[in-house]
């Protein structure tokens, strides 16, 4: 599979990883289905948080409409605004992911994040892949491969969602954003030189908390991946040397 889809399937904050887990599947690229699959509900979702529906890995239901960002309306401003604060307000994030593919594949690991610009992603066994940014550049790993993929952040979606600051009008593409009882969702259009083209990530913030919950994106190819996060600390604080990046050294 191309990296250019490695790159993109996942988002973001910690958005990358997807499809490169094909990378560890010797069947090859599927065909993009013409609907979304009914997905399998994964079992053993440790402690992703209520309502059970985030258990499920599935994508949260958040109802959006279109946006103009040029007349964006008071409500939707104020969205997106509270979508901003809660990004400029982390620092650390860390937790445990279950990301589910458009065939169904379901995988599991966990992240660390040290804004502004440093992420690393360990999917569990037996996937070998990490992803890894230090501030600058962007790696994609897989060991079992004894591989390695860098790009700058700025070729990344990455580059605003790391940013110190985030202003989700200014800095990306807003195409949708939708507000109702069970949460607030946006949904961004993204293209970048690592992406292949352009791209869709619809961010979800379920209620109560309001705290980012879940991401699917939808890359070029038309292919969704949906990863749901858990267990999150915004205390711990991270050595910079957890997201170092050997650009020289083969991986063993």
């Amino acid at each position: 599979m191309p990296v250019a889809r490695t790159v993109l399937a996942a988002l973001s904050l910690f958005m990358l990883a997807g499809t490169a887990l094909a990378q560890d599947d010797p069947a090859g690229t599927p065909t993009p289905p013409s609907r979304p699959p009914v997905q399998q509900t994964p079992t053993g979702a440790g402690d992703v948080p209520a309502p059970e529906f985030v258990a499920s890995g599935q994508p949260l239901e958040i109802d959006t409409h279109p946006i103009n960002p040029k007349g964006v309306s008071a409500a939707d401003k104020a969205t997106l605004d509270q979508i901003d604060t809660y990004f400029n307000n982390i620092k650390f994030f860390s937790g445990g992911f279950v990301q589910v593919g458009s065939d169904g594949k379901r995988v599991t690991g966990k992240f660390w994040v040290s804004k502004p610009g440093r992420m690393r992603f360990d999917y569990d066994p037996p996937s070998a892949l990490q992803l890894l940014a230090d501030g600058t550049s962007v790696a994609v790993r897989n060991r079992k491969l004894n591989t390695q993929s860098l790009y700058f952040i700025k070729q990344t979606p990455l580059r605003f969602l790391l940013a110190e600051k985030l202003d989700l009008i200014e800095d990306s593409k807003v195409l949708e954003v939708g507000s109702e009882p069970a949460g607030i969702s946006v949904v961004l259009e993204e293209g970048s030189a690592a992406s292949g083209g352009r791209s869709r990530i619809q961010l979800t913030f379920p209620a109560p908390a309001y705290d980012l919950r879940q991401w699917t994106i939808t890359d070029p190819q038309g292919y969704d991946t949906t990863v749901t996060i858990s267990g999150i600390d915004r205390k711990l604080q991270l050595p910079d040397r957890i997201f170092y990046i050997d650009q020289q050294k083969i991986l063993k």
